[in-house]
């Protein structure tokens, strides 16, 4: 082992992100700068052919909520003057409830045409086998920072997953509501309807405050990641896969909604079909892990890796008991969500704080001062052994 997965060195690339460049918003001029800078990092490691797949993203995620509140709220106005005009009512937000719903399952998003757009991309390089490739891996590393949520604090972050599923609710409630009233006409149906529609007012207005905090630096979300990825790609120019293709997907607009993921999926989707993907996630951190099982971003959109993944994570683990690196359930939705949804294989390294939870997610506290090194070595001779297990 060579010392390009030493702790010093994977920082250099965390400060140029996280404190050079800065918070990293989608489809910004600093997400464009991350990637420059990636670009240059490849190059001067001797990867000449980087591939650019370009994508129009929202800047935040809080589009993915409002819209489908907003239309809620404009669907119950569309119903005011006619029983035919609330059976439609009804069915929009009916419509609305199931974008919402695959917002937090990081799927794509349908209503992403309403947001003003801007232009993100993702960075794609090969690194061929050096006999009879009998396999593809991809590994992921997202490139931009998300906004200080007041919902992830640590006083509130114990009620994410249920105000996001709250605010599921009282949109499909509101919609079933707006049908019943529509055939019936029925008072009672349309004061519970009213009732509803105050749960969605109370819902937009919590997402439309969740997006008043700025942008934070992305130490570990995701500087870190993008660090171990660029240390293995340092590596495997030393070091070879025998008979495995190794692709470094670094990732636009994850914050978003897996953009940058999906993107990839777009344009090789079938060349991928058996592929096998490691998605590292927010390893700035002491303890490190391969999660078992995701919640999402409600208490409806939990996923998990595939079996044939997670056999792979743990036997790695077996293998390697000195780093301490275990299987856990987490809090979080990330681009092993959006492989699953489409089919995929995929399983993720990501790392966790005392309580469990991902350490300052989504904070201004996301910075390099709070950033363990010793988590970024951990994470990448990790992924490291888990690239010659597989290569095995």
């Amino acid at each position: 082992m060579t010392n390009l997965l030493l702790s010093d060195v994977l920082m250099l690339h965390v400060r140029k992100l996280a404190e050079e460049i800065g918070p990293r918003p989608a489809g910004h001029p600093a997400e464009m700068r991350a990637r420059q800078y990636i670009r240059q990092v490849l190059s001067e490691l001797g990867y000449d052919e980087v591939e650019t797949l370009p994508f129009l993203t929202p800047d935040t995620w809080g589009y993915a909520l409002g819209n489908p509140l907003a239309l809620t709220l404009a669907s119950n106005l569309l119903g005011t003057r006619s029983r035919v005009g609330r059976l439609l009512g009804g069915m929009t937000a009916l419509a609305s409830a199931y974008t919402l719903w695959r917002s937090t399952c990081v799927d794509k998003q349908p209503l992403a045409a309403l947001s003003p757009r801007r232009q993100s991309a993702t960075l794609i390089v090969r690194v061929p086998s050096t006999e009879v490739t009998r396999r593809t891996l991809v590994l992921l590393a997202h490139t931009d920072s998300n906004k200080h949520r007041p919902s992830f604090s640590p006083q509130l972050k114990k009620y994410l997953l249920g105000l996001t599923t709250a605010g599921l609710a009282a949109v499909a409630s509101n919609g079933v509501a707006q049908i019943i009233e529509g055939l019936s006409g029925s008072k009672s149906v349309a004061k519970f309807r009213k009732a509803s529609l105050w749960a969605v007012v109370t819902s937009l207005l919590i997402a439309l405050y969740d997006e008043t905090g700025p942008y934070v630096p992305g130490a570990s979300d995701n500087a870190s990641a993008v660090a171990c990825v660029l240390g293995l790609a340092a590596q495997l120019q030393q070091q070879p896969l025998r008979h495995t293709e190794v692709w470094l997907a670094f990732t636009g607009a994850e914050e978003v909604g897996c953009l940058g993921a999906h993107a990839l999926l777009d344009a090789y989707g079938d060349r991928l079909r058996d592929a096998w993907f490691l998605d590292v996630e927010m390893v700035g951190t002491e303890e490190i892990a391969y999660v078992t099982r995701h919640t999402g971003l409600s208490l409806l959109s939990a996923y998990r890796p595939d079996a044939e993944s997670l056999a792979w994570a743990e036997r790695t683990s077996r293998q390697h008991p000195g780093m301490d690196i275990q299987g856990r359930e987490m809090v979080i939705g990330e681009e092993v969500g959006a492989l699953r949804v489409r089919g995929y294989r995929g399983v993720c390294l990501s790392g966790f704080g005392p309580d469990g939870w991902l350490e300052n997610w989504h904070q201004t506290s996301d910075n390099v001062e709070n950033l363990v090194p010793a988590g970024l070595e951990k994470a990448s001779r990790f992924a490291w052994a888990m690239l010659q297990d597989l290569d095995k």
